[in-house]
């Protein structure tokens, strides 16, 4: 439940997609996010919180916001050097203004979607310095024993991420174009001043109190 993909639609002039993580989510289904939309002349996606995840899911969104092949860096691994690269869905496209909210808890694919729509000059991101964790892992399963088995794992970095511009984001991360965080006074009272911002580059006036009554904190109903 916590991890459901939410929507928020103000009329034709914008709506916020939120996005918990980049994973499990066919082209489809992606599609079917974006294509609410179509018929809104700017698109906030919000990946504030958002450990990042899937490079197909990373791909597949960006397949569906440019109208053109994009490159989203280069794999640099052990044994050499592969590019990542974005073919773009010519039929299906969100084409309007695109608005990318990320904080210090944007990692891994998240970032690198911020990185790209900063470089490819395709829209603004908003928010906080995101958190700089962009290696790529696999995980790797084991066991020892034989009467009595231990199942254990690790999780080992296999490649490192270089953009298009020479740089990586690992221990580094993203800066957004605007730098908007919430104060002491704004948390404590559910308000979002960098969604609020993002509403007004879209022309939409949204009252920060407002802002942070679109996606409000949901307590793990465990904890």
């Amino acid at each position: 439940h916590l991890l459901r993909v939410r929507t928020v639609k103000l009329g034709d002039e914008l709506m916020v997609l939120k996005l918990p993580e980049f994973s499990g989510f066919s082209n489809s289904e992606i599609w079917g996010m974006l294509k609410k939309a179509r018929d809104c002349k700017t698109l906030v996606m919000d990946l504030r919180g958002d450990p990042g995840g899937s490079e197909d899911t990373l791909s597949q969104i960006l397949s569906h916001l440019f109208d053109h092949d994009v490159k989203i860096g280069d794999r640099v691994e052990r044994k050499g050097t592969k590019p990542l690269m974005v073919k773009h869905n010519s039929h299906d496209q969100f084409t309007g203004k695109l608005i990318v909210l990320v904080d210090q808890n944007s990692a891994s694919a998240s970032e690198l979607l911020a990185r790209v729509v900063q470089i490819e000059k395709r829209g603004i991101v908003i928010g906080d310095h995101t958190a700089g964790a962009v290696m790529e892992a696999k995980h790797y399963d084991y066991t020892v024993g034989t009467d009595t088995v231990l199942f254990y794992g690790a999780s080992i970095t296999e490649a490192n991420i270089v953009m298009t511009d020479g740089k990586s984001l690992e221990h580094v991360g993203v800066t957004p174009d605007e730098i908007v965080l919430p104060s002491a006074v704004d948390l404590a009272n559910g308000r979002d001043p960098a969604l609020a911002r993002a509403a007004a580059i879209a022309g939409v006036k949204v009252d920060p109190q407002d802002a942070g009554k679109m996606f409000p904190y949901e307590w793990n109903p465990d904890e």
